[in-house]
């Protein structure tokens, strides 16, 4: 039970790394994360490993920057490199989580149930 537990919370952490990379998808110089998984302890379950940062370079995009100048204050126009996410490979990685999450919920469930009819048995 414990280990479906330890899934749900290693699955929900690498959800929000997902969720915080698309709403980062468009800030220049942002890059993406991915969460690495591994197995539990005594082999049992899974948890987090690592969070690897993707060090592609992004595209480069339209912007810029003021600068200051003796007269003033100047926009200058440049490219700079934009973020490196990737949306349909964070789409993926939702529906994945979403549906690992799922099953872990149903085997949990599932474990309770059985739990509780075991208990009503010997009551």
């Amino acid at each position: 039970m414990m280990e479906n537990v330890q899934a749900l919370q290693a699955i929900s952490f690498s959800q929000q790394v997902a969720a915080d990379n698309v709403a980062n998808m468009n800030t220049n110089g942002f890059r993406s994360s991915r969460v690495e998984f591994e197995t539990g302890p005594n082999g049992q379950g899974v948890q987090v490993q690592d969070v690897y940062e993707n060090t592609a370079a992004g595209p480069l995009v339209p912007g810029g920057e003021y600068v200051e100048t003796d007269e003033g204050l100047r926009y200058e126009e440049l490219l700079v490199e934009g973020s490196n996410t990737d949306l349909a490979t964070e789409m993926v990685q939702m529906i994945e989580n979403e549906h690992a999450f799922a099953a872990n919920a149903a085997a949990l469930h599932t474990q309770l149930d059985m739990t509780g009819v075991i208990i009503n048995m010997m009551v």
